[in-house]
């Protein structure tokens, strides 16, 4: 029996209901749900899922044999890593330890660490160099001490070897996939909640890497609001986007009216995916890429920026578009809410629930940790 604890203190913070779209761990939330919840099924590893907050890990994970869950105390990042893991590893003879990014200072067991992205050492002018300086230290130092060396995309695979120095065979993509929501649950009236009817949705925290700014742009010189669009931007102001926040202080309260910026819960935001007449994602940089590919998968016509990771997404084909070119996105956005784009949909809708698939995934670091263990 292997003894796996998963670092899930991410969990701690903000409102969750399946995943919670409430800031910079949305990311890594939906990673280690998806993935172990593919994996609990294996009754050869007892999982120990480690938070404050056990109770909703629970309605997560559920209750099993194999499952364990350790309620955390430190909520200093530093405490945590550099005492709390160790003693519970020691305690509980752990045998594989899972952390996201950074791994405690001492090793106390085998490590698989993930490394989501490097983009703040590929794009340095969109991250604070405090942020910079420490994080290249503690994430070089954590991926080439981890045994399982994990990220979720062939661009941020390619982007460690080349930052750290490790070689692309000791680094493994378990990639980010989609998480379904059943159908049988009832989904939120957009129009009765948020008085939305016909609007066009774009999903990601407010920051210069996002590109908001571009879409912003591109939306009030279509002067889409004098069709009866609105623009709904889901997410939390996380970095300062001074491009972003001027253009919007320059609005008329017409234009801004036509523009609504707020957090939803995941059903929340299922049922804007269902309802929204159209999905941009201009993002400049990303690891992978979520938000556009969970657009498709529900029926959402979507255009996405061809950029990092997001090129991976081969199948999009004239769903893409440059970041850096408004013409050809103002053209596109054109196109997709004046024409019936229904085959277009429903083909990238196939090709991403069977290729983003948390059961494959699961199983691929399943099998990984047993080959490890040989």
């Amino acid at each position: 029996m292997i003894k796996l604890l998963i670092d899930a203190h991410v969990f701690d913070g903000g409102h969750v209901f399946f995943l919670v779209f409430d800031g910079k761990y949305q990311g890594t939330r939906t990673y280690i749900q998806g993935i172990y919840s593919a994996m609990i099924t294996h009754k050869d590893i007892e999982f120990y899922f480690a938070a404050q907050n056990v109770s909703r890990l629970k309605s997560i994970f559920g209750i099993a044999e194999n499952i364990h869950y350790i309620r955390l105390d430190a909520t200093n990042s530093i405490w945590r890593l550099a005492w709390e893991y160790p003693r519970i590893i020691k305690k509980y003879k752990i045998d594989y330890a899972h952390f996201q990014y950074i791994c405690p200072l001492i090793k106390c067991c085998k490590e698989i660490v993930t490394i989501h992205d490097l983009l703040f050492l590929d794009f340095p002018k969109y991250f604070p160099l405090s942020y910079r300086i420490k994080n290249r230290t503690l994430f070089m130092y954590s991926a080439k001490r981890a045994d399982l060396l994990l990220t979720v995309s062939e661009y941020s695979r390619k982007e460690i070897k080349r930052h750290f120095k490790i070689t692309e065979d000791r680094i493994y993509v378990t990639s980010n996939c989609v998480s379904m929501v059943n159908d049988k649950i009832g989904l939120t009236d957009v129009k009765a909640k948020y008085g939305l009817d016909k609007y066009i949705l774009t999903v990601s925290r407010i920051e210069p890497r996002k590109n908001h700014q571009m879409l912003l742009k591109a939306f009030l010189e279509l002067q889409l609001y004098k069709l009866g669009y609105k623009l709904v931007i889901v997410g939390a102001m996380d970095l300062k986007n001074k491009t972003f926040s001027t253009l919007y202080k320059s609005m008329t309260d017409e234009e801004k009216e036509s523009v609504l910026i707020f957090q939803a819960s995941y059903l929340d935001l299922v049922a804007l995916y269902k309802q929204a007449a159209l999905f941009v994602f201009p993002s400049f940089a990303e690891g992978f890429g979520i938000p556009p590919i969970e657009a498709v998968a529900y029926s959402c016509p979507t255009l996405c920026s061809n950029q990092t990771a997001m090129a991976e997404f081969d199948f999009f084909h004239e769903c893409f578009f440059s970041p850096y070119d408004i013409r050809e996105l103002k053209n596109k956005i054109m196109y997709f809410i004046q024409n019936d784009v229904t085959q277009i949909c429903e083909a990238l809708q196939k090709e991403i629930v069977a290729r983003y698939n948390w059961k494959n995934v699961g199983e691929k670091l399943y099998q990984l940790i047993k080959d490890d263990k040989k």
